[in-house]
Formats: C-alpha cells, sequence, structure tokens
C-alpha cells in the first residue's frame, strides 16, 4: 500500500488549521501548542514542565482529537507496575469446551497520543516499561511481539513539586524526550478570556482536521526538507558547544555546566526545524528555525552546575551564550574575489568621508580668510 504524499502548501494549511482550532480550547499557550505539533511531525516525545492547573491534559485530548488520533491516559502512581502500562495476558477458560487460553489485553499505551501523568511518582521499572515502549514502539509479552499504533507519541509531565514520594528520571531517561517544553503563567488578558470562557455556557466545538495516514505523510515531506552544510554545522556547533570538557565549549559552558547535551540534541534540532520551516512557508531550514526550538531541545538535557545556579544562572543563561558562540563560528566564508570587492566598496567609502571632510575644511578656511581679506 502507497504511502499518501502531501504538498508543503498543503502542510502549511493543515499546520495553522490545527493551531485554529486549537486556539478555540486552549489560551495563552501558542507557543506550546506549536513546539507540541513540531514534535508531532518529526515524530518525537515530548516532556511538558510546569505548574499545576494550566491545562495539560486538557491540551493532549483536545490535540489528539484534532488530529484524528486515539488517545490514552496513564496516571503514574508509586505502585503502578510495568503490566498496567503494556497490558497483560490474563488465563481464560472456556466452559463449553473446556480450554484454557492466554488472551493478552491491551494496556493504555495502544493508542496514537498517549498522556504518562506525573512519569516521576513510579519507581524505576515502571518508568523502564515505558521509556522502552518509546523507544521501540512496540511489546512483547510471552513470546508474542504486538506493535503499537502509528503515529505513536508520549507526552509526559513530572511532579516538580514535591519531593517526596518521586523517583526522578536519569539523564539517559530524560533524553529519550526529543524537547521539553515549559508552560509559562497566561497574561492578564488571556486569563480573563480564560474565564470568560471557561465559566459560563460555551462550549467549544472542535473539529478533526487530520487522520493518521495525513500525519504519517506530513512527518515523510518533514524528513524530505533539505539542510544546507552551514545550518547543519551551526546546529552542530551548539550541541558541541554544550560540552564542557570540549574544546568547542565557549566560557560560560565551562563554568557553569556539568553535563552537556548527546548526539540526540543535534538530531532532534535538525528534525524539529524542518517543520518549524514548513510551518513558516519555506522549503528549507535556515538558522532562525534551529534557534526557534533551540530551548526546548537543550534544556532538559544541561545539568548546570549549583554554584552556578547559587549565582542566578539557569539554562537560559548558558543557552544565550551558546548560540553566539555558534553564530560568531559559522559565519560564511568568502572568496578572495568577494573580500577584494567588499574592500573595494569600504575604500569608496573611506575616500567618499575623506571628500566630504576635505570639502568641509576647505568651507571653514575659506569662511576665516573673508573678514581678513576685507579689513585689509
Amino acid at each position: 500500500m502507497s504511502q499518501k504524499a502531501i504538498s508543503p502548501k498543503e502542510f502549511y494549511d493543515t499546520f495553522h488549521a490545527i493551531r485554529k482550532e486549537m486556539a478555540k480550547v486552549v489560551m495563552g499557550q501558542d507557543r506550546v501548542v506549536t513546539h507540541l505539533l513540531a514534535a508531532v511531525f518529526a515524530g518525537g516525545h515530548v516532556l511538558l514542565k510546569g505548574f499545576p492547573g494550566l491545562g495539560r491534559t486538557l491540551i493532549v485530548t483536545s490535540l489528539s482529537e484534532i488530529l484524528g488520533l486515539e488517545n490514552g491516559r496513564i496516571q503514574f502512581t508509586p505502585d503502578l507496575l510495568p503490566t498496567d502500562i503494556t497490558g497483560t495476558e490474563v488465563l481464560e477458560h472456556n466452559i463449553e469446551t473446556g480450554e484454557r487460553n492466554f488472551h493478552f489485553f491491551k494496556g493504555p499505551v495502544f493508542a496514537n497520543m498517549v498522556l504518562a501523568d506525573e512519569v516521576n511518582r513510579s519507581p524505576a521499572r515502571t518508568q523502564a516499561a515505558l521509556l522502552e515502549v518509546m523507544q521501540e514502539k512496540q511489546v512483547t509479552i510471552g513470546g508474542e511481539t504486538y506493535f503499537l499504533p502509528k503515529p505513536f507519541m508520549i507526552v509526559a509531565t513530572q511532579n516538580t513539586l514535591d519531593h517526596e514520594g518521586v523517583f526522578m528520571l536519569g539523564e539517559a531517561q530524560v533524553d529519550r524526550f526529543i524537547m521539553m517544553i515549559e508552560q509559562d503563567y497566561p497574561t492578564e488578558p488571556e486569563e480573563k478570556a480564560i474565564i470568560q470562557s471557561t465559566t459560563g455556557t460555551y462550549v467549544p466545538n472542535i473539529q478533526a482536521v487530520t487522520n493518521p495516514e495525513t500525519i504519517l505523510a506530513m512527518q515523510a515531506l518533514a524528513q524530505e526538507v533539505p539542510v544546507v552544510p552551514s545550518v547543519k554545522a551551526f546546529a552542530m556547533s551548539i550541541v558541541r558547544s554544550s560540552r564542557p570538557k570540549e574544546i568547542d565549549a565557549c566560557r560560560e559552558v565551562a563554568d557553569n555546566v556539568r553535563l552537556g547535551a548527546s548526539p540526540r540534541a543535534a538530531q532532534a534540532l535538525i528534525k524539529l526545524a524542518k517543520v518549524i520551516a514548513l510551518s513558516r512557508g519555506r522549503q528549507h531550514v535556515a538558522k532562525q528555525d534551529i534557534m526557534e526550538v533551540t530551548q526546548p531541545v537543550m534544556a532538559h538535557r544541561l545539568i548546570v552546575d549549583f554554584r552556578a545556579q547559587a549565582k542566578g544562572r539557569d539554562c537560559r543563561y548558558v543557552l544565550q551564550a551558546m548560540i553566539r558562540d555558534a553564530l560568531a563560528k559559522t559565519v560564511p566564508q568568502t572568496s578572495f574575489w568577494t573580500r577584494d570587492i567588499l574592500n573595494l566598496g569600504e575604500r569608496k567609502k573611506t575616500e567618499k568621508r575623506k571628500f566630504k571632510t576635505w570639502l568641509k575644511d576647505s568651507a571653514a578656511l575659506l569662511k576665516r580668510r573673508r573678514p581678513s581679506a576685507a579689513a585689509s
């Protein structure tokens, strides 16, 4: 069966049609929705970070409905077992035939978009079961392999307020998420609009814009977007400069970062930048697209030293320095003839400034001579 094809114009129209539908139910989270859609079409998993009450469940359920996807939800608790996520085999007894057979009951991960709420509330073995599903996109039970539906995406949240009863994800586990999207509180006008629309009788009517086949086609198109070597070098320079022991590391990283980003970060930057470029109506990736997704891609991959945190320096401070350093390192090299032409232009400007200065000085000299000539 041949895969459905989609044009860049259709990608652009569909992307913004989804955003328009999301704006009916989710207010004040435009940046979050844009980055979440970028992760969907890049084929990655997302870690949502923010304070309670910012509508993470609403965002995921509404987005899955608009995308035409089946959604699932897992509330992580300390007593949650791996089989509660993946599914389990149950021994069934047929009364008529007397036969006993194992029947596999699928877990909540068998959906296109799964919300893993407070993933750090469960022990490591339960987290490992989820992360294995994220990586392999399949479940093996009793020697049988069950493939997850396509497309498949995990949107996970963490409990960042409590310190007891939580099991923080390790660096290797967090690295599997293509980006971490931070949610901020809405502005005052946005909060007024939220209260106005949710405390009355208004019920938003959202429509499905896509289906799984269309999403797979959009993912395939995003993979085909070309990236010139200079933009790839810019993305790689950002990632390499995040490692304190690398020669390419900038001074701010060496002084403030304990652990840098892995090669997965460079892959994520390129994949997400391709989607951002298509969403902006372009069929090529620019450095601005890389910079757009640098913070959500790199923030959860950097471990800032506690001494830097004591000085009020966070990931944003380090990332800004990394971007400046990468921009300086990836300035396009010009040929001899180009430099000669540019120098010629500069010489002409210099000669023009000197000529204007000479005219000004000559006029001033003539003004000084006229009174002395009149007196004689």
